[in-house]
C-alpha cells in the first residue's frame, strides 16, 4: 500500500455554509461553482465575494479550492469565461475543473501556468484517454463513474497524471457527458448545467409495444466506497470526490467527517503495522444512510456490473432508514400507531410509503410522540407508538422510514459552527531585558512572520514570568486557525512583561501569519496586466477560415450514419456521398464487399467506433482495427481515447472524424480539433441555428452537423432491458433483449428505443421522435458546414432510401415526385426540431 502520498479527501460545496461543513469536518480540498459555467446551475453557488472569502478560509487552514468550469461553453460566452477564469485564478483558486475542450485549450494558452482537472464529464475510461488529456496539458483526470477497481488500477500504473474517483453519492445511469435526455426533452441541458434528471422520473418498459414492467427504471442507488477506500488507495488514486453540491451543508459534513475518520484510521493503521485492515461501524454506516441513500447504497461499478442490484426501482428520491410498520391510523387527530424496530425523537421527519406505485406518500416532522398513553421525547425499536402530525390516508401494512433524524442534524450543524479547524506551526519566542519581545511564527508552507512587542520588558522585582506562563499564554491560539505545536524559548532570567502585552503579540503575530497565507494563494497583481494581453490574444485570434461560408452554388454533402445493421440493405441505393458503418459489421464478408463497390464508385465508408469501447469491445478493435482500415476511408471516433488507439495502431495520417461525443459546442473546440490532427467532426446536438451560422469554421475541416433522425440521448453500462425484464446481471444475462424490440414508456407516452450491445452488455437509449428540419437545410448547408448527417436506427430499409433521397432532392433543390408524402410521413410518426430553434 502507497502512504508515501497523501490521498485528498474531496468535498463538494454549493454554498458558503456547505463550504464551511467541508472544511471544519476534514477535507483537504473543496470544488465549487461560481455563478458562471458550473454543471450545478440549481445550487447556491458562489458570487466573487464569497468565492474570494471561500479561498482565503480555505488557504489558511491549508485547504485547497477547485472551482468548476465544467459545462460546455457557447461561441459569444468564451472570453467572458476565460476573463472570469483569470479572476479567479488571480483570487488564488487552486484548479479549474473542465468539461469543455475549447476552453480548456484555450486557457492554456492564454495562462499557460493554470491548473486544470478534467471533469468526468469528459467521459475518460481509458489510459489512452487519459494520456490525451495530459497533452492538453491537464494534471488530473476525473474518471468515469463507471470503472472497475482493476480498471482503475490499470490507468493508475500506466500514467503520472493525477486520478481522481467519485466514492460517495449520485450515480448518472448514464455516462457523464454522453447524457442528453434532459436537453432534448425539456431544453435543460446537462452539459450546460440545468439537468432535470429524467432519468429520476417513472417510466414503463415495453417489449413490441406491450408493457412489462412499471418503475423508477433508470434511478440507480448512490454510491457508497467507505468499505473500498484502501483498495482505491492501493490502485493508486490520489484524489477520492464526494458528490453533492445540491446537498445540504448537515449533509456534506456528515459524509466527509465519516470518510475522514476513515481515512486517518487506514493511515494509522499502517504506520503501526503495515496493514491497512479497517471495519466500518454499523453506526457510521447508519450515519450515511440516515444522512441520504436511495433504497440503500450500491458499488456502483467498482466490483463489476450488478444489473438491477444497483438500481432503485421503487422511490427515485431519498429513503432514509426503515422505522417500522403502520398499525392503524386516526383520521379525526392526523395521528398514526407504529411498530418501531428503530429509535423515533420528536422532530425526525418520517414518511409512509404508499402500497402502490407512483401514488404520494404521506408524512412530516413528527410533534408528537405517544407511548402507553403517556407523552415520550423518544421511542425504541419494539415499542408500539402513536406519532403525529401525519395527514393524509394510510393503509395498515404501510412501511415506514425516518427520512431525517434530527439529533444527527444538530450534530452535524454543530461540527462547523464554531469554524475550529487548524494548522500545526512552530514558534520562536525571544524576551531579552532592553529589547522589544519578538515572536517569530513558521508554517509548513515555509510562510514566517514576525511580530514585536509595544513595551519593553523590566527586571522582575518580586514575581518573573515562568517558561510555563509564556508557553500557555502563547498557546492560546483561541479563534485563529493556528496550533503551536514547536514553541521555542529564548529568554532572560527574571524578567516580566504585562500578560496583556503577551496576548498582543500573540495576536499581531497570528494576523500576520493568517495574511501570509491567504496572499501567498493569490497571484500577484503586477502581473495582471500580461495576463490581460494574453487573454484578448487568445480570445480575438482563432485560426478563421478565408473562405468561412460555401458560396451559394456549393452544397453541403450528405452523409449517413447506420446505428444498426439492416438486413437486406443495399449501401448504392442509399443516395449520399459518405457511410458510417459500425466497425463490427465490417468483420463481416457481406457488409466488406458491399462497402467496398461503394468506394469503388465515390461514396465514402468509415467505420463507426462506438465513444465507449472497454472490455470485449476493446479487444475486437485492437485485433482487427489494422485489417478493417484497408476497406474503409477512415474512422468515426466519440472519444479521444480511442483516437489516439486508433492512431497508435494505423498512423497519424489516419482519417479521423469527432462525433458528436466529443461535445463540440463552439469554434475554438472545432479548431483545437484541426490542430490535433482531426479531418472533422460532428458538431453538438444542442447547437441553434443561430449559433451555428456565426460559427468560425477552420479550413479543410469538415464540420457535420446532424439534421434527421433519432439521436443517442443516454449511453449506459446498465442495461435496462436486462435489470428491469429477466431482472439479470450482464454475468447471468439470458440476452432477453435479442427477441424482440424494446422502449421505455415515460408518464406522457413518449416511448424511447432501448438498443443493447450484446458484446459488453452496454445500453443507448434513443430519443422518441426523429430530428426533422427539412425547412432549415438550406440554411443550415449555407452555414458553413460541410456534410448533414442522417441518422438511421429503426426506420425499415424503404424508408432509408426514401428519406435519403428526400434530403437530398431539399438540398440541391430538386423535383423528387415522392417528397410531400415522405415527409408527411415522418411527421405522423412523430418530430422535433431538435436545438435548432431553440438551443441551450
Amino acid at each position: 500500500m502507497n502512504l508515501n502520498r497523501k490521498v485528498e479527501l474531496l468535498a463538494p460545496a454549493g454554498s458558503y455554509e456547505a463550504f464551511l461543513a467541508a472544511v471544519e469536518n476534514g477535507c483537504d480540498a473543496v470544488y465549487l461553482g461560481g455563478k458562471l459555467l458550473n454543471a450545478r446551475q440549481f445550487a447556491g453557488n458562489f458570487d466573487d465575494e464569497e468565492l474570494q472569502k471561500a479561498v482565503d478560509y480555505a488557504h489558511t487552514r491549508g485547504v485547497r479550492v477547485y472551482l468548476t468550469l465544467n459545462t460546455l461553453v457557447l461561441d459569444d460566452e468564451m472570453q467572458e469565461a476565460i476573463m472570469y477564469a483569470a479572476k479567479a485564478y488571480e483570487m488564488g483558486v487552486d484548479a479549474f475543473i473542465i468539461q469543455d475542450i475549447g476552453l480548456a485549450s484555450s486557457l492554456k494558452k492564454a495562462i499557460p501556468e493554470i491548473t486544470i482537472h478534467a471533469s468526468t464529464q469528459m467521459t475518460t475510461y481509458s489510459s489512452e484517454g487519459v494520456s490525451e488529456l495530459e497533452k492538453m496539458g491537464f494534471s488530473r483526470v476525473v474518471l468515469a463513474r463507471e470503472l472497475t477497481l482493476s480498471e482503475i488500477k490499470e490507468i493508475c500504473i500506466t500514467t503520472q497524471t493525477e486520478i481522481e474517483v467519485f466514492v460517495h453519492g449520485a450515480l448518472c445511469i448514464s455516462y457523464s457527458g454522453q447524457c442528453l435526455m434532459s436537453s432534448i426533452i425539456g431544453g435543460r441541458s446537462g452539459n450546460r448545467g440545468k439537468c432535470a434528471q429524467p432519468c429520476r422520473l417513472p417510466y414503463s418498459i415495453q417489449k413490441d409495444n406491450n408493457n412489462i414492467r412499471s418503475g423508477y427504471l433508470l434511478s440507480s442507488k448512490d454510491i457508497c466506497f467507505i468499505e473500498n477506500l484502501s483498495d482505491l488507495i492501493d490502485a493508486g488514486v490520489s484524489s477520492i470526490k464526494i458528490e453533492g453540491r445540491m446537498k445540504s451543508p448537515e449533509y456534506v459534513a456528515s459524509v466527509v467527517s465519516t470518510y475522514r475518520k476513515y481515512l486517518d484510521i487506514i493511515e494509522q493503521q499502517h504506520m503501526k503495522k503495515g496493514k491497512n485492515e479497517y471495519t466500518v461501524s454499523k453506526e457510521d454506516m447508519q450515519r450515511l444512510m440516515q444522512s441520504f441513500n436511495r433504497g440503500g447504497f450500491s458499488k456502483g461499478y467498482l466490483q463489476g456490473k450488478m444489473g438491477p442490484a444497483m438500481m432503485a426501482f421503487e422511490k427515485p428520491k431519498n429513503w432514509g432508514t426503515y422505522l417500522g410498520t403502520v398499525l392503524e391510523q386516526d383520521r379525526g387527530t392526523n395521528s398514526v400507531k407504529i411498530r418501531l424496530d428503530n429509535s423515533l425523537g420528536n422532530g425526525d421527519g418520517i414518511e409512509i410509503w404508499s402500497k402502490k406505485l407512483f401514488e404520494d406518500s404521506p408524512g412530516g416532522i413528527i410533534t408528537k410522540i405517544v407511548k402507553d398513553g403517556k407523552l415520550v421525547k423518544r421511542a425504541y425499536a419494539g415499542d408500539v407508538v402513536w406519532v403525529s402530525v401525519i395527514k393524509g390516508k394510510v393503509e395498515k401494512g404501510s412501511r415506514v422510514y425516518k427520512t431525517s433524524d434530527k439529533e444527527l442534524l444538530e450534530q452535524a450543524a454543530l461540527s462547523y459552527a464554531k469554524g475550529m479547524r487548524k494548522v500545526d506551526i512552530s514558534a520562536e519566542f525571544t524576551l531579552k531585558l532592553g529589547q522589544l519581545p519578538v515572536l517569530c511564527l513558521k508554517d509548513d508552507r515555509g510562510n514566517s512572520v514576525s511580530a514585536s512587542g509595544d513595551i519593553l520588558p523590566e527586571e522582575a522585582v518580586n514575581k518573573p514570568l515562568t517558561r510555563e506562563r509564556i508557553s500557555e499564554q502563547l498557546g492560546k491560539m483561541g479563534s485563529t486557525p493556528f496550533n503551536i505545536v514547536n514553541l521555542t524559548l529564548d529568554i532572560d532570567n527574571n524578567v516580566v512583561i504585562p500578560i496583556s502585552e503577551l496576548n498582543n503579540i500573540r495576536r499581531k503575530a497570528a494576523d500576520l501569519l493568517e495574511n501570509e497565507r491567504i496572499l501567498s494563494g493569490r497571484k500577484l497583481k503586477t502581473e495582471h496586466g500580461e495576463l490581460l494581453k494574453s487573454i484578448e490574444y487568445v480570445t480575438k485570434n482563432i485560426p478563421i477560415s478565408s473562405e468561412k461560408k460555401h458560396t451559394i452554388n456549393e452544397n453541403a454533402k450528405i452523409s449517413v450514419m447506420l446505428y444498426s445493421e439492416f438486413d437486406n440493405l443495399d449501401f448504392d441505393k442509399i443516395n449520399a456521398d459518405r457511410l458510417y458503418l459500425p466497425l463490427v459489421s465490417l468483420l463481416k464478408d457481406n457488409v466488406k464487399i458491399a462497402a467496398s463497390k461503394c468506394r469503388e464508385e465515390g461514396k465514402e465508408i468509415f467505420a463507426y467506433i462506438p465513444a465507449i469501447i472497454k472490455g470485449k469491445y476493446s479487444q475486437i478493435i485492437n485485433k482487427n482495427l489494422q485489417a478493417i482500415s484497408q476497406d474503409v476511408d477512415g474512422f468515426l471516433v466519440g472519444n479521444m481515447g480511442i483516437a489516439k488507439i486508433v492512431r497508435d495502431k494505423l498512423g497519424e495520417n489516419v482519417k479521423l472524424i469527432g462525433d458528436y461525443s466529443l461535445n463540440v459546442l463552439n469554434s475554438w473546440s472545432m479548431h483545437f480539433l484541426k490542430e490535433t490532427g482531426y479531418s472533422g467532426a460532428t458538431l453538438s446536438y444542442e447547437l441553434n441555428l443561430s449559433q451555428l451560422n456565426s460559427m468560425n469554421f477552420p479550413q479543410e475541416f469538415e464540420a457535420e452537423v446532424g439534421i434527421y433522425g433519432k439521436i443517442p440521448v443516454m449511453t449506459s453500462e446498465y442495461c435496462p432491458v436486462g435489470g428491469s425484464v429477466s431482472q439479470k446481471t450482464p454475468q447471468n444475462c439470458k440476452n432477453v433483449c435479442k427477441n424482440g424490440v424494446y422502449q421505455l414508456k415515460d408518464r406522457k407516452g413518449a416511448a424511447f428505443l432501448v438498443k443493447c450491445d450484446c458484446v459488453d452488455c452496454r445500453s443507448t437509449i434513443f430519443n422518441s421522435n426523429v430530428i426533422f428540419v427539412p425547412e432549415h437545410i438550406g440554411q443550415i448547408s449555407k452555414a458553413g458546414v460541410k456534410y448533414m448527417r442522417l441518422n438511421f436506427v429503426d426506420e425499415s430499409v424503404q424508408e432509408i432510401y426514401d428519406i435519403v433521397n428526400l434530403h437530398r432532392s431539399i438540398n440541391n433543390n430538386c423535383n423528387y415526385s415522392e417528397k410531400d408524402k415522405i415527409a408527411e410521413k415522418i411527421r405522423a410518426k412523430g418530430y422535433t426540431k431538435g436545438h435548432f430553434q431553440r438551443g441551450v
